[in-house]
């Protein structure tokens, strides 16, 4: 394939996160998107050409600029060196499937039912081509286990939280969708691999963190207990690195 059909179907796949990243979270079900402004519905001629909204004049939002860029470059990169045992068209699927999962757990706080179902399906397919169909079972029970237990322990610490505020405003410290996309992760990395996978993006997510109080307590806007975070972004991030990256399997595996 050419180097300039995988900058097309780079651009596709950014316009189908940008998509799914806009109806999903809002109208729960396929359909034309709406301004998040004033929630005109735009015809299809203006959300596939970027145009403001009709109604409001509202612009499109960076995030959709980002995403098609990222699109396309990644893409490239994925034709350039695609993963030994997908291949460039399944791994284009799958980090299409990252991007949906980042945009919207980002925007939203959310990792919606349907987007786990189709992530279930396409990770058991992944999976059983890298590591097998029994493998990637066990790592897809592992990894929705070993977050169901992270799960139950900071609904522990939100009844705790919610005492010491006087109430309960709804933040959890780590949502039921965080162990639904653990679970997908682990269909996809196989056991073991799906324990470093996580182990990345516990970590990584946990600095994210720390550096968002620190700016919070220099700008003097920190409260106790009042800094939450979005895992499924770095979760998914964990799993990219060990997915598309050779380097980071020789690192644990020496493959």
């Amino acid at each position: 394939m050419n180097m300039t059909i995988s900058l097309v179907f780079g651009f596709i796949a950014g316009l189908l996160v940008n998509f799914f990243s806009d109806v999903l979270p809002i109208q729960r079900q396929l359909a034309r998107p709406t301004c998040s402004s004033c929630s005109s519905t735009y015809t299809w001629k203006d959300y596939l050409f970027f145009s403001p909204c009709r109604n409001c004049g509202k612009l499109r939002s960076l995030r959709t600029l980002f995403v098609l860029l990222a699109g396309i470059v990644l893409s490239a990169a994925l034709w350039s060196n695609p993963p030994a045992h997908l291949g460039y068209w399944l791994g284009l699927l799958v980090l299409t499937y990252f991007g949906m999962v980042v945009v919207i757990d980002f925007e939203h706080h959310i990792i919606m039912h349907v987007v786990t179902l189709a992530g279930a399906i396409l990770g058991l397919l992944t999976g059983s081509l890298q590591h097998g169909l029994l493998n990637a079972i066990i790592g897809g029970l592992a990894g929705s286990g070993v977050m169901l237990t992270f799960y139950w322990l900071g609904t522990l610490f939100a009844r705790y939280r919610a005492k010491k505020l006087g109430h309960d405003d709804g933040e959890e410290a780590l949502g039921f969708g965080d162990v639904t996309i653990s679970g997908v992760i682990g269909l996809m990395l196989g056991w073991p691999l799906v324990m470093y996978g996580l182990a990345i993006g516990v970590i990584v997510g946990g600095l994210a963190s720390l550096v968002l109080v620190l700016v919070l307590i220099v700008t003097r806007r920190y409260q106790t207990m009042s800094v939450f975070t979005a895992y499924g972004p770095y979760l998914v991030f964990g799993a990219a690195i060990l997915i598309f990256i050779p380097q980071a399997l020789s690192v644990f595996f020496g493959k």
